[in-house]
């Protein structure tokens, strides 16, 4: 029976082992860059523009003040021109030249919103520049620290020749600076990704094998273990490994494409990926018996007896691989941790874990700062992110049939595949969004147009003012004695927050008609927001996470981000087209867009009526 499944899987393994292998990006959308011919008139005009005074700009200070000057222009001219492409261009080199990193990657940054560049190469490229020209301590500084931020972006785009450039030149910059931690670090950094490397090119030769022949064992192994074991897309690289060469993994990868009906047999694929991990060493011993508990999660709260105690067992042998990683980030991982908050739950259990990992971490479940702002604790868990493939094509329908906006309907495929994410790490998010007294009292002034009451949420504020925000709001002196950080919410915690242990169109249910008593939209707003905390809350206590304004996501935007997710606290693409925000707003004509699942896109740069933010601060441990 087995070896009869078997034979009839493997022309569908190879079939996706093929498909998986010519993996693309998606431009989302965005103008390429002009062609050289469209580009010369641009560089005309700049030369008779910039020319004179960048011949006489000598110091590092006046080659920054043109290179903002010309960053600035570019934003004022038509997105995706060939004259802001030129603009934008100019101000890079300029900027680099001076080694200045932090003007040259901005420049970078707004070319990789507006143009189809690719991006972590690009900076990678820039950030190099820069640091060749770097004279400053300041300036050396600034080019290592910006370099290990951006390093594994660049190694994850798998170009591990420029990431390991990058990562020498920092640790010499880093040096220079008298940085000799960052230097560390940077030093690991080159480490792993020469491993990394090394892994690519023997993944590039397999591949060029399975040209020839896709069911080649070995070559499928080679490539299955990259895949899975370094890059950590198992969709990808399983499919592979059923096709290879490695008999344990072979079997395994097998089981696991069939899928499993029942808790039994989600306990058995996890018991495979277990037993194929007591064969090996090291990290790839620890990585398949992870992924064996994400077998077990399946199957844990299905299964009684001495089953469950062995899962029991196992996944607190596995809780401990992420100890060391996890309490560097503040997230609890010890066996004496409050359960997470498992999705779906109602709100009397809500209340139950809120307060459960608020007595562990010594915490109040409702916190004020030192300016009057609330935050609710947001325990750790997990959730079903998003909508399903059958979900989609009806909200398309629906959509349509009530004639929505383009951008409502374009967006909506975005909302797939629905993906199981975990929180890790416990957080507060604000209670309400960020109203105009709060802002103006932290930025000293109020952008908002629905001015009058300073409970209102405000508005007319782009990306990068929400997170200068949440910047200064940490650097208050009274915020930094409390070790306080503050930051966007990421879009999985966002909708976690917002869902609250529902798996609902909206954190009450699935009727529309019901949102008038939850949210701010177009039937109860009166064409203008509301003050905040006037409707009922969600099972955290959070108000107005449907409507009122939209509100900014840290994420990056892209329209496939879904379908490459990581399992655990995932935080958007390395670069994409614009920022992620949720929640619909004030002036939404549908509930559909006041739904939990449903994503918005803006640029950096957008202003609206409609757009504001709340906070997040991150618990020190």
């Amino acid at each position: 029976m087995r070896s009869r499944f078997v034979q009839m899987l493997v022309p569908v393994v190879v079939a996706l082992a093929v498909l998986v292998a010519f993996r693309h990006v998606d431009a989302q959308g965005k103008p390429p860059v002009p062609a050289a011919e469209l580009q010369e008139p641009a560089k005309k005009a700049a030369t008779e523009i910039y020319g004179g005074r960048f011949r006489q700009a000598k110091t590092v200070a006046e080659k920054t003040a043109l290179a903002t000057e010309m960053i600035e222009a570019a934003t004022k001219v038509q997105n995706g021109s060939p004259d802001q492409y030129v603009l934008l261009k100019i101000a890079a080199d300029i900027a680099a030249t001076a080694g200045d990193a932090p003007t040259a990657l901005q420049a970078v940054e707004k070319m990789a919103e507006r143009f189809d560049v690719p991006g972590p190469k690009l900076t990678a490229e820039t950030l190099l520049a820069a640091a060749g020209n770097a004279i400053m301590t300041s300036q050396h500084k600034a080019v290592a620290e910006v370099a290990l931020k951006i390093a594994d972006s660049v190694a994850n785009a798998e170009e591990y020749k420029l990431a390991l450039d990058l990562c020498e030149l920092a640790k010499s910059s880093a040096q220079k600076a008298r940085q000799y931690p960052l230097a560390k670090e940077l030093a690991a950094k080159i480490e792993d990704f020469q491993k990394r490397q090394h892994a690519f090119q023997q993944y590039q030769a397999a591949w060029a094998l399975m040209q020839d022949d896709p069911a080649q064992p070995a070559a499928n192994l080679t490539a299955g273990r990259y895949l899975c074991l370094v890059k950590g897309e198992w969709a990808n690289g399983v499919p592979m490994l059923a096709l290879g060469s490695d008999a344990a993994l072979k079997n395994v990868s097998l089981m696991e494409l069939r899928g499993a009906e029942s808790a039994e047999q989600q306990a058995a694929i996890g018991d495979a990926w277990w037993d194929a991990a007591e064969t090996r060493q090291g990290e790839e011993r620890n990585l398949l018996r992870r992924r064996a508990g994400l077998w077990y999660r399946q199957a844990a709260a299905k299964l009684g007896g001495l089953a469950a105690l062995k899962i029991k067992q196992r996944m607190e042998e596995i809780s401990k691989l992420g100890r060391e990683i996890s309490e560097a980030s503040g997230g609890p991982a010890d066996l004496r941790s409050p359960p997470l908050a498992m999705a779906p739950f109602d709100e009397k259990t809500a209340k139950q874990h809120q307060a459960a990992w608020a007595k562990h971490l010594k915490v109040p479940v409702l916190w004020t700062n030192t300016i009057g702002m609330r935050f609710v604790l947001i325990p750790p868990g997990e959730f079903d992110m998003g909508s399903t493939a059958e979900e989609v094509p009806r909200l398309l329908e629906e959509a349509k049939a009530k004639n929505l906006p383009s951008w409502f309907i374009e967006r909506l495929p975005s909302e797939a595949p629905k993906h199981r994410v975990r929180i890790s790490r416990p957080f507060y998010l604000g209670i309400s969004e960020v109203t105009q007294a709060e802002y103006e009292r932290v930025m000293g002034s109020n952008p908002s147009k629905f001015k009058g009451d300073p409970t209102r949420p405000v508005e007319m504020v782009n990306w990068d003012e929400a997170s200068a925000f949440c910047r200064k709001l940490g650097e208050l002196p009274p915020e930094q004695t409390a070790r306080a950080a503050y930051r966007l919410p990421t879009e999985a915690e966002w909708e976690y927050a917002c869902r609250a242990g529902t798996t609902t169109r909206f954190n009450f249910g699935e009727n529309a008609e019901a949102l008038t008593m939850c949210g701010w939209w177009e039937r109860n707003s009166q064409g203008r927001t509301q003050p905040v905390g006037r409707l009922r809350p969600n099972a955290w206590g959070l108000y107005d996470m449907h409507g009122n304004v939209w509100e900014w996501c840290l994420d990056w935007w892209a329209n496939d981000y879904y379908g490459m997710s990581p399992l655990e606290d995932p935080s958007g693409p390395a670069a994409g087209s614009g920022r992620v925000n949720r929640g619909g707003c004030y002036c939404s004509t549908t509930a559909l867009s006041c739904r939990a699942s449903c994503r918005g896109r803006f640029d950096l740069g957008d202003r609206f009526d409609s757009l504001g933010f709340r906070v997040a601060r991150t618990i020190a441990p």
